[in-house]
C-alpha cells in the first residue's frame, strides 16, 4: 500500500481546478469593475505562468521523499510519482490561468473606466425599469412606482400595486399611467397624491406615446390607439383603433419625423403606422429585451446576445446592420446620434460608438453606478441609470458634444 501523502498533489491539484476555476469565474463580473493594468507580456499568457506554477506546487510533495517507495503499484516510484504531481498541478494551474485570461479579455472588450458627473438620487424601492420625461423620470420597482421631479425629489405612486410592466408620463394632462397584465392605471405626475385609478380594465405589457394626447397599448397578440382626455388620477381612455400582432409585445419606441411606431417582439421588430398598419418589419438573430430609435438606427438589447443595429431608414424594409457581442449582459439600452448607453449590470453603463454599425467601438464603461439594470433618455439630453442593489437612480451628466438626434425609447 502506497503512503497516503502520495496523493497530496492529486487531491489538490482536483480541488484547485474545481473550486478556485470556479471561483476566478464567479468573481469575474465583481473583479472585472476594476481596472488593471498589466505588462504586455503577461496579458493572455496567465495559464502557461499557472501552469508552470502549478506543476511545481504538485511536485513539492515528491521532492522531499528521501528515498524510493518499496510499494508495488502502477505509480510507485519517486519518479512516476513527480510526474503525475506535475501533470495534476500543471492541469490545475493551466485551467486557473485560461479563466483569468479569459476575465481580463472581457475587461479589455468592455473598455477602459470612463467617470461622468453624476447625481445619486435614494430610493425606498428596488428598481427594475426606468423611463424619462423632459421634467424627470419615473421608476417602476418590485414595492411600486415613483415619480422623480427635476428637483430630485422622490414621490411615491400607487401604494400597493405590483406587476407593473410599463410606464410613461403625460406632462400634458399631469398624469402618470402604469399598465399591468389586468389594468391600465392613472396617477398624479405632479404634487403629493399617492393614490390613482384604474381607467382601464384590460391589462398589456407596453405603453408608448405618440402625440400628447394619443398612447399606443401594446399586449399579447394586440396593440391598441387609446386617446386621453382629462388630467391626473381623473384622467380617461378611449380605444380608437385597434390591429392584430404576433405575439407579446415586449418594447415600443416612436419615430415622430417618421411618424413610425416600432414594436418589438421577441425577436420581430415590427414597423407600423400610427394608425397601426403594418408596414414592415425584419427577424432579429435573437430575442431583444429592450428597444431604442434615434434618426434613421434602432438598437435592441438582447441580454447575452449582446445589442443589435438596425437600419430603420426604410420602415417597409428594416435590415440588420451588426451585432456587439463580447460586452457581457446587455439589459438595456438607449441610442443618442452616434452613441449607444448600455445597461451592463455589474460591469456598470457601457458606452459604445455605434457611427459604423458594422463595427461598433466599445468607447468604456462608468463602473462606479452599482448594478446597472436600465436607462432612459430624456428629451432633452438627461441620462437616468438604475442601481438595482443600491436602490438607486443616477442623474448622469454627459460630456459636451454627445448629441443626438431626435428619437424615442
Amino acid at each position: 500500500m502506497r503512503p497516503l501523502w502520495l496523493y497530496v498533489p492529486v487531491v489538490c491539484a482536483v480541488l484547485v481546478s474545481t473550486n478556485v476555476s470556479a471561483f476566478a469565474q464567479a468573481a469575474a463580473p465583481a473583479t472585472s469593475s476594476q481596472p488593471v493594468d498589466e505588462m504586455p507580456s503577461v496579458r493572455g499568457q496567465r495559464r502557461f505562468l499557472f501552469a508552470a506554477l502549478g506543476m511545481a506546487i504538485g511536485v513539492i510533495p515528491t521532492l522531499i521523499i528521501s528515498g524510493r517507495s518499496n510499494d508495488r503499484g502502477v505509480c510507485s516510484s519517486r519518479s512516476c510519482t513527480i510526474a503525475l504531481g506535475a501533470a495534476m498541478g500543471g492541469a490545475a494551474g493551466f485551467l486557473i490561468g485560461r479563466d483569468l485570461d479569459r476575465s481580463a479579455a472581457a475587461r479589455e472588450a468592455r473598455g477602459p473606466t470612463l467617470h461622468f458627473p453624476v447625481h445619486p438620487i435614494e430610493l425606498d424601492l428596488t428598481p427594475e425599469a426606468v423611463d424619462a420625461y423632459e421634467g424627470g423620470a419615473i421608476v417602476v420597482g418590485r414595492e411600486g412606482i415613483a415619480t422623480v421631479g427635476q428637483d430630485r425629489t422622490v414621490r411615491r405612486r400607487g401604494g400597493a400595486i405590483r406587476g407593473v410592466s410599463a410606464v410613461a408620463a403625460l406632462p400634458a394632462h399631469d398624469a402618470v399611467l402604469a399598465v399591468t397584465g389586468t389594468g391600465v392605471y392613472s396617477f398624479d405626475l405632479s404634487g403629493s397624491q399617492e393614490a390613482g385609478r384604474v381607467v382601464l380594465p384590460e391589462g398589456g405589457a407596453t405603453l408608448q406615446p405618440i402625440a400628447a394626447d394619443q398612447v399606443v397599448l401594446g399586449g399579447a397578440d394586440l396593440v391598441r390607439r387609446l386617446r386621453l382626455s382629462g388630467r391626473g388620477s381623473l384622467l380617461t381612455l378611449a380605444e380608437e383603433s385597434r390591429a392584430p400582432a404576433t405575439g407579446l409585445s415586449t418594447a415600443l419606441a416612436y419615430a415622430p419625423r417618421a411618424g413610425i411606431l416600432w414594436a418589438l417582439a421577441g425577436d420581430r421588430l415590427v414597423a407600423r403606422t400610427t394608425e397601426l398598419r403594418e408596414v414592415g418589419s425584419v427577424v432579429l438573430p435573437a430575442a431583444g429585451r429592450s428597444l431604442s430609435v434615434s434618426g434613421g438606427r434602432a438598437i435592441v438589447a438582447a441580454g447575452s446576445n449582446g445589442l443589435f443595429m438596425v437600419d430603420i431608414r426604410e420602415p417597409a424594409s428594416p435590415r440588420v446592420l451588426g451585432q456587439l457581442r463580447g460586452i457581457g449582459f446587455a439589459f438595456d439600452a438607449v441610442l443618442k446620434g452616434d452613441t449607444a448607453y448600455i445597461a451592463g449590470g455589474r460591469e456598470g453603463l457601457l458606452v459604445v460608438d455605434v457611427a459604423d454599425p458594422e463595427a461598433p467601438r466599445v468607447l468604456g464603461a462608468a463602473r462606479d453606478l452599482g448594478f446597472v439594470g436600465s436607462v432612459a433618455l430624456a428629451p432633452d439630453g438627461r441620462l437616468y441609470a438604475t442601481d438595482r442593489e443600491g436602490e438607486r437612480l443616477f442623474l448622469v451628466e454627459l460630456r459636451t458634444g454627445e448629441s443626438g438626434s431626435g428619437g424615442g425609447r
